[in-house]
């Protein structure tokens, strides 16, 4: 299955969520070990570090050499094909503040219009892993109320991950993504392998 250059991981599809879950419920449990982001992206950010100060707790490390890996990553997922990890600090990734939420999100909201936070951050649950869109490892995600797949739970990953489906197909790739699933879905109650 295919939307646009990308191509789909039908378990996404069969993904299935209990009631009341939803990603606004997030807790920052997927970025406690920090994430990847593209290197234009890392520098935006800092670009942007005075509005990321403002936005910290005050034990978040102001230094912006205390914020990203020097280490970068040749991956073909991110728009310049290389990523940098953030740092984590004490356990978790320094953007992270005392409540659990994302203070390049925080900051982004001090100029509308401004993003901040990483395209990848803000698509979790949702991911793309070698070209392919797909849930994120599920360890991430396991108990968590925004997105833990629930075996014969009611929700879909379009009742759960609507918007981060929206921020990675766009609008018009979530309506065909929506006509491939229900081919998906069809395939499958008519014994046809999936």
């Amino acid at each position: 299955m295919k939307v646009g250059r990308l191509s789909v991981d039908p378990a996404m599809l069969e993904a299935r969520f209990a009631a009341g879950c939803n990603t606004g419920q997030c807790r920052g449990a997927c970025c406690r070990s920090g994430v990847w982001l593209d290197v234009e992206e890392r520098e935006r950010v800092l670009a942007h570090a005075g509005l990321v100060r403002d936005a910290m707790d005050p034990g978040q490390p102001r230094d912006t050499r205390r914020w990203f890996s020097r280490r970068r990553v040749a991956d073909a997922d991110f728009p310049s094909g290389r990523a940098v990890h953030t740092r984590v600090k004490d356990g978790r990734c320094v953007f992270l503040n005392g409540e659990g939420r994302c203070v390049l999100q925080k900051a982004s909201s001090a100029r509308p219009g401004l993003r901040l936070k990483p395209f990848f951050c803000t698509a979790f649950p949702v991911t793309i892993a070698h070209g392919t869109v797909m849930l994120d490892d599920e360890d991430y995600r396991a108990g968590q109320p925004c997105c833990a797949a629930t075996k014969g739970g009611p929700l879909t990953v379009f009742d759960t991950c609507g918007r981060e489906l929206r921020h990675v197909l766009g609008a018009a790739g979530v309506s065909r993504l929506r006509a491939l699933a229900g081919r998906h879905r069809a395939r499958g109650r008519c014994g046809a392998p999936p």
